[in-house]
């Protein structure tokens, strides 16, 4: 994390004085079938800061879990940037890329043995935002994590979420 947050905070402090502070708290929905609501994650960065609407990092944490013997957790560390596309009703697109580490345990009911797997991978988001005030605006995207299947425990090398949050800037 301090990897991502070093650059963004030297970029900021090369820039005039940002205008405001972005903060966006979201949950993510998958990624497995049935799964629900399966994580939670934050954004926080500037406003109005390098020709963008918004500069932020992004961190989540996705986990499913099944019948208790198979465990996954997805662990994601963005940059990203937010442009705004349309005026009325104000319309952006927020665009993130960085890395996912993955962990997962996977156990038998007939034996005491656990296997476990780590790995990491690449990482992208996009988001659509729409503003209903000049502090608020609600955001609706997907979540799309590449990692290599013969490292871990998942079926397919590209897991997808869904995010849904609500973007804060004063």
């Amino acid at each position: 994390m301090n990897k991502i947050l070093l650059p963004l905070l030297l970029l900021s402090s090369t820039t005039v004085l940002a205008n405001t502070i972005h903060i966006s708290p979201e949950m993510k929905i998958g990624p497995y079938e049935g799964s629900g609501i399966s994580g939670a994650g934050m954004q926080l960065g500037l406003t109005d800061t390098l020709g963008m609407d918004a500069i932020y990092i992004s961190y989540s944490h996705t986990s499913a879990e099944f019948l208790d013997i198979h465990k996954d957790r997805l662990k994601t560390y963005r940059i990203g940037a937010q442009k705004q596309l349309v005026n009325k009703p104000k319309m952006s697109l927020q665009l993130e890329a960085g890395v996912v580490e993955y962990a997962g345990q996977k156990g038998y009911y007939w034996s005491q043995e656990v296997e476990t797997a780590k790995a990491t991978g690449a990482s992208i988001s996009a988001s659509w935002v729409i503003a209903v005030t000049d502090n608020i605006a609600f955001r609706a995207g997907t979540d799309f994590n590449y990692i290599n299947r013969d490292k871990t425990f998942l079926p397919y090398d590209l897991t997808a979420t869904i995010s849904t949050g609500v973007v804060f800037s004063f």
